[in-house]
């Protein structure tokens, strides 16, 4: 049960992840698979006055200042999301800069979001996030197996620590989850040109250079 019974009091957001199945080392909840694949992906910041949202999805990898309150308060948006074709959803920032705590606790902002926006109908893709190698023991937990999941490339590019981590997260993620689509936002690598389900699509700065922004 919510520790109070009304969603107003629960500051904890426990109704986020009510009745979910809870998985893994630290209890994640646990999404349904899905099959889907985005076309005409926009952020969360450009979802206002986009035509024929129905033909677009909205992603979240953006600088996480621009959807921070969405965790507080997500049904503020939930009608004009409702008319977009579907949801790849939050990405709170896992980085080596951060404590321990601040990665777990992003990584389950992200898996409880994920579960919600599932709950509440949404049509979603989930996303994976890592940074270390010894998340690998937990990060990946209440992903579905077999399922479309996305991932960003965003920051993987240029740093090499970031580079040989991004490619350690792929490998393992193929590993446990086996997704029959990875879909990866932003520009394609070489690399992952070994696997045969890898599906790109362009990332916000590379939209915005396309259209001169």
């Amino acid at each position: 049960m919510l520790k109070t019974g009304v969603r107003k009091y629960d500051i904890f957001k426990l109704y986020y992840f009510h009745n979910a199945t809870l998985v893994g080392k630290y209890k994640l909840p646990q999404l349904r698979p899905t099959q889907a694949v985005p076309e005409n992906v926009i952020s969360f910041n450009e979802r206002k006055g986009i035509w024929k949202p129905e033909r677009h999805w909205v992603d979240f990898f953006i600088d996480d200042a621009l959807f921070e309150n969405f965790w507080n308060h997500p049904e503020v948006s939930f009608s004009n999301l409702r008319r977009f074709a579907g949801i790849i959803t939050t990405d709170y920032s896992m980085l080596p800069e951060m404590l321990p705590g601040h990665l777990i606790w992003n990584c389950t902002r992200n898996r409880v979001m994920a579960y919600y926006l599932q709950k509440q109908g949404f049509n979603i893709i989930p996303v994976a996030t890592w940074c270390h190698e010894s998340d690998f023991e937990w990060c990946f937990d209440g992903l579905p197996e077999h399922s479309s999941i996305a991932i960003s490339t965003n920051g993987c590019k240029t740093d090499p620590y970031s580079h040989k981590m991004f490619m350690m997260g792929v490998a393992e993620l193929q590993r446990q989850k086996k997704p029959i689509n990875l879909i990866v936002c932003g520009r394609p690598m070489p690399e992952l040109e070994q696997y045969t389900n890898v599906i790109y699509y362009p990332c916000f700065s590379q939209r915005m250079k396309e259209r001169g922004a």
